[in-house]
């Protein structure tokens, strides 16, 4: 493959991963008709997953700015699906939980999510699904 063939998959590579993503967030938004964008359900998953976080904790997982997850976190506070508390052993610590109503709300999405994801990658067997794993995976690391 010469250097101009390379450039040109590579560019093709991202124009349709930016589509792909683009694509996953609006259908994500629309099909769940719930206020919380595919980046706030993204935090909501993880910390009804994790039972308990820091902000701190969820802005390195995420790869964003801690000013950035507080205001995911706030957002998500302000419509009652997370909650603070002070650590019980570490008072300076506040920890993020999930409320009964962010775990009805996650419960109700992540079916959504599941179906929708199922139906994205129907037409892929399972070695296909396998190595786009694998190549994700390698992208990131």
């Amino acid at each position: 493959m010469t250097s101009t063939d390379r450039e040109a998959k590579i560019h093709a590579i991202e124009n349709n991963f930016a589509i792909f993503v683009r694509r996953f967030k609006r259908s994500m938004n629309e099909l769940q008709g719930s206020p919380l964008t595919a980046h706030e359900f993204s935090f909501l998953s993880y910390l009804y997953k994790h039972h308990q976080e820091t902000s701190s904790k969820i802005a390195k997982k995420f790869e964003v700015s801690p000013s950035y997850a507080t205001t995911v976190i706030d957002k998500l506070i302000r419509c009652g699906y997370v909650a603070r508390k002070r650590s019980e052993t570490d008072r300076r610590i506040v920890l993020l939980t999930v409320t009964s109503e962010g775990a009805a709300l996650y419960q109700k999405l992540n079916v959504v999510r599941k179906n929708y994801l199922h139906k994205v990658f129907q037409e892929f067997d399972d070695e296909e699904l396998a190595q786009l794993s694998e190549l994700i995976a390698k992208l990131i690391h």
